[in-house]
């Protein structure tokens, strides 16, 4: 291994996120220049920091109190100095991460944590100058600390991409209960109580050398392996113990070839399922339980849990018999969930569709694998993981179709609990708890306000998979087979975009609107929306209805519904429609009625797909 020359300035010490951010510049190498963390890896941040902070934090707990609170350590990032500028040589995932969350936070916390500026920016003669310097980035950082969002531009960089996107995934997991004097603590804490070591050189080859030792060599063990030393030292018999460290070796390479902390997720996602107990309460001040603790460090966990509860039933002191028949069938099932979000596979589809738009993975995975039993076939874990998959499903499209949020920690212990619930549950048990569930639903949860939904940027990606669904399903209904890949992604083809069936054009309808803002939503409405091609979309888009009416024949189900011709000579659809008392009809005109009655048959189809399980 080189050995690092310490006649160069080498320094590591440990400070708070407020002297690492506080009037500091940071510059980034090229070669790692682009930013790639992906949702799970920010929503995992923010609810390890908030979980964290609530570990400590009492009701009535000022920012004061916080001084008093145990410190959150992030790990080291190694810089190189010069002329003023660190050059971040690692550790430009978390920082970049942080900054993305501080300005979130500034917009939760409004002007009462004055402090928070400085972490962010400094100024200059009225110039604000962001502690992360890279050009390209300065807009899409400027935008988000400014407006709170940023539209995204077709020739933005990846990190760019990737910033706008995980800045909007933090909303969904930020507790909706953190405000008031409980945000400015939890602000003031994550100022002074995020304790990151910095290590300093002076010399680019020091610091790629340093870079790499930490990296490359090794030095920190993961969760992932302390949980494999401590299972090996169960064993009695070294030849079954050498047998399983191979195995796992084996394992932990699949799980990666799959994605970045794969593995992790995996242990994460099987101990909530199989061996979590308690819960966390939603209460303010309420102490992290199994769920939680099982996030945060698993391996821990299981040590401590281990003669006791349900895992140490599992293991009944045999662990050779526990890891051969629990962890490996639950690993099996957890990879073959994890392979049916990427190729859609007909036995788990909606597998495929809760990946597109479903809760948080660390709730998604526990509850898919929780029904599993290490009896079950592989027909029945799959009709059993599909089930959960559906109903998560539906949860999550009646929320969006009502604008209801479902923040992971919003819905967290009401998961949690689900989990308990259907834990090692059979078939038709399953069947039955989950149409409860549904059924338990609020009736705000239906589709009986559809007509007020609308299109707005934020829904837009759902509103694609909503209308994905509702033509696939048609066209599944009259035997042509599903076409969701194609409406959602066209891999290799021309995308398929949201089409208005009114052109953007207010001077067209005065006949039915004065005002021209009445007329954009009810444009947005959901009944004037639906899916077509790229270059279809803008050639009719701005045709009055009754010439662009006519292209629609060659178009998808739903758009061909719109035109007489499709009632005529078509029997399947025709069949279909009968048979399920469907509401479609020719559409010679399209007036706001119009947009009401397709309303109408939207709510249809969408109680059949999502009515219940």
């Amino acid at each position: 291994m080189e050995q690092i020359n310490t006649k160069e300035i080498v320094t590591a010490k440990d400070y708070p996120l407020s002297d690492i951010l506080k009037g500091k510049k940071y510059t980034v190498d090229y070669f790692q220049r682009e930013y790639s963390w992906k949702k799970e890896n920010i929503q995992q941040l923010v609810t390890d920091l908030v979980d964290a902070f609530e570990n400590d934090y009492k009701p009535g707990d000022g920012p004061d109190k916080t001084a008093d609170y145990r410190s959150y350590f992030m790990g080291p990032i190694v810089l190189c100095e010069k002329n003023g500028i660190s050059s971040i040589i690692d550790g430009q995932q978390r920082l970049t991460s942080l900054t993305l969350f501080l300005i979130y936070l500034r917009h939760k916390a409004g002007d009462k944590v004055a402090e928070i500026d400085d972490l962010i920016y400094s100024s200059q003669r009225g110039n604000k100058s962001f502690n992360i310097q890279i050009l390209e980035r300065e807009e899409c950082i400027r935008a988000l600390f400014e407006k709170g969002e940023y539209n995204t531009k077709e020739d933005d960089s990846t990190s760019i991409i990737n910033m706008e996107a995980r800045y909007s995934d933090i909303d969904e997991v930020f507790p909706d209960d953190f405000v008031g004097e409980k945000l400015e603590s939890f602000v003031y804490w994550i100022i002074y109580n995020i304790i990151i070591v910095r290590i300093n050189t002076t010399s680019d080859r020091e610091a790629y050398t340093i870079f790499e030792t930490m990296n490359d060599r090794g030095l920190r063990l993961s969760s992932v392996d302390m949980i494999k030393g401590f299972i090996l030292s169960k064993y009695s018999d070294g030849n079954k113990r050498k047998k399983r460290n191979e195995k796992w070796q084996d394992d932990v390479q699949e799980l990666t070839k799959i994605g970045k902390d794969v593995d992790v997720q995996f242990f994460q996602s099987w101990l909530r399922a199989q061996f979590a107990e308690t819960i966390r309460q939603g209460k303010v001040g309420a102490q992290n339980q199994d769920f939680e603790n099982i996030g945060m460090r698993f391996h821990a966990w299981f040590r401590d849990n281990y003669d006791k509860g349900l895992l140490n039933a599992a293991v009944n002191n045999d662990i050779s018999s526990f890891m051969e028949n629990n962890y490996d069938f639950f690993l099996k099932n957890f990879i073959r969930i994890k392979n049916a979000e990427e190729n859609f596979d007909i036995k788990l589809e909606h597998v495929f569709y809760t990946k597109i738009h479903g809760i948080a993975d660390s709730l998604r995975y526990p509850l898919l694998l929780a029904p599993l039993n290490i009896d079950d076939n592989p027909e029945i874990c799959a009709e059993k993981i599909d089930l959960v998959a559906k109903y998560i499903d539906i949860f999550c499209v009646r929320r969006s179709v009502n604008s209801t949020m479902f923040s992971q920690s919003g819905i967290r212990y009401t998961m949690c609990q689900l989990v308990k619930t259907i834990r090692n549950k059979s078939v038709e048990e399953l069947k039955t708890l989950l149409r409860k569930e549904v059924n338990g639903f609020d009736n705000s949860s239906n589709f009986s306000k559809l007509e007020k939904y609308m299109l707005k940027k934020k829904n837009a990606h759902f509103i694609k998979y909503y209308l994905a669904r509702l033509t696939s399903f048609v066209e599944v209904g009259q035997g042509s087979g599903s076409n969701f890949i194609n409406y959602m992604f066209n891999p290799g083809c021309k995308p398929f975009e949201i089409e208005h069936i009114w052109a953007d054009k207010f001077e067209q309808h005065k006949d039915e609107f004065s005002q021209k803002d009445e007329f954009g939503e009810w444009r947005n409405k959901i009944g004037d929306l639906m899916l077509l091609p790229n270059g279809s979309n803008q050639s009719y888009g701005d045709l009055p209805y009754n010439d662009k009416v006519k292209h629609y024949i060659k178009e998808n189900a739903l758009a061909k519904s719109l035109c007489d011709e499709s009632y005529k000579n078509n029997p399947n659809f025709t069949n279909f429609v009968k048979k399920n008392n469907l509401s479609f009809k020719p559409h010679a005109e399209f007036k706001k009625q119009d947009i009401l009655d397709r309303v109408n048959l939207y709510r249809e189809l969408s109680n059949m797909i999502w009515g219940n399980i």
